[in-house]
C-alpha cells in the first residue's frame, strides 16, 4: 500500500454521507407532485404519438402487402 492510499472506514463513510445529505436541497411535496404530473403527461403524449405512428405504418404495410 502506498503512502497516499488511505484506509477505508465504514464509520467515517457513513458519517460523511450523513453530513452531505444534510446539505441537499430537497424539493417540497408540491414541487414533487408538479414534476410527477409533467412526467406522467409526457409519457401519455409520447405513448399516443408512438401509437399513432405505429398505426400509420401498420396500415401502410397492409396496403403494400395486399397488392
Amino acid at each position: 500500500m502506498t503512502d497516499t492510499a488511505k484506509k477505508f472506514s465504514m464509520k467515517k463513510y457513513f458519517k460523511e454521507t450523513k453530513a452531505e445529505m444534510k446539505k441537499v436541497s430537497w424539493p417540497s411535496r408540491k414541487e414533487v407532485l408538479q414534476h410527477t404530473e409533467v412526467v406522467l403527461a409526457s409519457i401519455v403524449i409520447m405513448g399516443l404519438a408512438l401509437w399513432t405512428v405505429d398505426l400509420i405504418f401498420a396500415k401502410m404495410l397492409d396496403i403494400f402487402l395486399m397488392k
